[in-house]
């Protein structure tokens, strides 16, 4: 088992953030740290191959005890039509500002990215973990929430009915299914197609890992 791995270290200088609600501003310091390696890609679009940490989309204020997101830092992924390696917040680090995604009057990309990195938080945490638990009713609902959101953010017929039949949405997930045979696949898009209307007409919503 060979693993290739790339390690550095790098301090950015000190950058301050103001909370949106309260003014409230708090400093930061950017540690990089990079530790790369490649684990494949996954049917979410999650590449395992963290390459370095980024500024959280979403902060905490402790002074008000609210959250607020950042529109012009850590922005990985620029385009709703791309994916990277970028690793996510863990999941329960991320829990508790998803009550106020709804109240966030975020563009589409800022949107996108925190989204994704939800969806990725919560399919590691439950499903790519070797020690993973159940997910609760109350995870359930937040990550159909979550995707059902996410998915009006996409045109790709493909990551539109791999989502839905995460999110349990097996027959609209084959309605989608449908619409992507329509498109130009190439040998690898067409294998996670059949893959997608296979699980999805077994019921199964479990992200599976589609290249090495």
């Amino acid at each position: 088992f060979l693993i290739h791995t790339i390690m550095s270290l790098r301090l950015s200088t000190q950058k301050d953030l103001q909370c949106t609600h309260c003014g409230f501003t708090k400093s930061k310091l950017d540690l990089y740290c990079y530790f790369a390696w490649n684990d494949g890609i996954w049917s979410d679009m999650r590449h395992i191959a963290p390459n370095q940490a980024v500024p959280a989309l979403v902060q905490y204020c402790p002074q008000c005890n609210r959250f607020y997101y950042i529109e012009a830092e850590g922005v990985y992924m620029t385009s709703t039509n791309d994916y990277n390696w970028i690793e996510p917040v863990d999941y329960a680090a991320i829990l508790p500002s998803v009550k106020d995604y709804d109240g966030f009057a975020w563009s589409p990309v800022i949107e996108y990215n925190q989204r994704l990195c939800l969806l990725w938080a919560y399919n590691d945490h439950f499903f790519r973990n070797p020690l993973r638990t159940t997910p609760s009713e109350e995870d359930k609902k937040i990550a159909k929430n979550n995707i059902l959101a996410l998915v009006k953010l996409l045109s790709d017929p493909l990551i539109i009915a791999e989502l839905l039949r995460e999110a349990e949405e097996y027959d609209l997930a084959l309605r989608f299914v449908a619409d992507a045979e329509d498109t130009d696949l190439d040998d690898e898009e067409k294998a996670a197609l059949y893959k997608i209307k296979d699980l999805a007409l077994n019921h199964n919503n479990r992200p599976f890992k589609v290249s090495d």
